[in-house]
């Protein structure tokens, strides 16, 4: 792998996201700023086709191309399309931009979507699929748009008054989303109930979910990140308990990542300062990953990806710190092709070139 580049921004960064199929653009989104911002950055070259001889003559650092102030923290980012970027914010709403002709524009807000009777309750995840959009908040509430409609199409209370911290949506249909005292919520949009259809928890000591996501070939299989900095790997068809928990950072996860194109392989960034590459790629087909008192169906689900092995055959996890020398918090990454890149609060952008997998 090339050197860490480091890119000194001059704010706080806390979401970073590669725009689709594309490792020259990408978009950041700050917090705890005077004014924040969201800014469009461009890789003057693509970085794929950058080596070491080129860098001696070419200014590889990305620029920024476009940039638009912002209300509020950006506690979320997805970036929806090539041009269709949704944000949510610390002050409940969520906005939607456009990104076209290398200018941002915002396209719509819907203000104060998450929202306490009597103050501010701040938005904190956003999930995308197709048309539609989930959001949640520290409200406990679920609320779900569509691109096309300019109103909110449904919106879902927690049951116990409890703050969400993040949200995927698994199908169409599916929806998860995790909360502060550690519970995943699975909700059929199907039904008109606002019960969610599972609650599943760990059994030990409540810790807050920090983050979530889902696999990119195998949509049931999700993972979460906690505040104490463990993972865990679900199997949403089993609902019984993880099938992996994997004790990690040495503080809150921030953001976990599959793979998108090798899913052996999986990224997490922590309040640790850390990055880590997670290679489960040699638990792939273990000889025997559970004892023979499982049917077998349940041991194809369990052999047909590695990461439901973890239990197992920890020892043969690998982990690997991507992020040297650091000492502060990284809040975010993302990764395009062999380039992966993250945001910490010490105003740092970084990019790592020629991730082997």
């Amino acid at each position: 792998m090339s050197p860490i580049k480091i890119k000194f921004v001059s704010r706080k960064i806390s979401k970073v996201k590669f725009q689709p199929k594309s490792s020259s653009v990408f978009v950041t989104g700050s917090h705890n700023d005077d004014e924040n911002k969201i800014c469009i950055w461009k890789f003057p070259t693509p970085v794929s086709s950058m080596n070491d001889d080129a860098e001696n003559d070419i200014d590889d650092d990305p620029q920024i191309i476009s940039t638009m102030s912002f209300k509020g923290c950006v506690t979320d980012l997805k970036v929806a399309s090539d041009d269709l970027i949704f944000v949510s914010s610390s002050l409940g709403s969520i906005f939607l931009f456009r990104y076209f002709d290398e200018k941002l524009q915002c396209m719509h807000t819907w203000e104060k979507l998450h929202a306490f009777q009597n103050g501010i309750a701040s938005a904190t995840g956003i999930s995308v699929k197709g048309q539609d959009v989930a959001t949640v908040g520290e409200d406990g509430k679920l609320c779900l748009l569509n691109f096309n409609v300019k109103q909110k199409i449904r919106e879902i209370a927690s049951s116990d008054l409890c703050s969400f911290t993040s949200v995927s949506y698994l199908r169409h249909h599916e929806v998860v989303a995790g909360n502060s005292l550690g519970y995943l919520r699975l909700w059929d949009l199907r039904s008109s109930s606002e019960a969610s259809s599972s609650l599943l928890t760990l059994s030990r000591e409540q810790q807050s979910v920090t983050c979530m996501n889902t696999h990119p070939t195998q949509s049931h299989i999700l993972g979460t990140g906690y505040d104490d900095g463990s993972l865990c790997i679900w199997d949403m068809r089993q609902e019984r308990k993880p099938m992996s928990l994997l004790e990690g950072h040495s503080a809150a996860v921030t953001e976990l990542l599959f793979h998108p194109t090798n899913p052996d392989y999986l990224y997490t960034c922590s309040l640790d300062s850390s990055v880590w590459q997670w290679d489960a790629s040699s638990l792939r087909n273990p000889i025997s990953a559970f004892p023979t008192t499982l049917d077998s169906q349940e041991q194809g689900f369990t052999k047909g990806n590695p990461w439901l092995n973890c239990d197992a055959h920890k020892h043969k996890l690998e982990i690997t710190s991507l992020s040297g020398q650091t000492w502060a918090c990284v809040n975010s990454l993302d990764l395009s092709g062999s380039t992966l890149i993250w945001g910490t609060d010490n105003e740092e952008l970084c990019i790592l070139n020629d991730i082997a997998v």
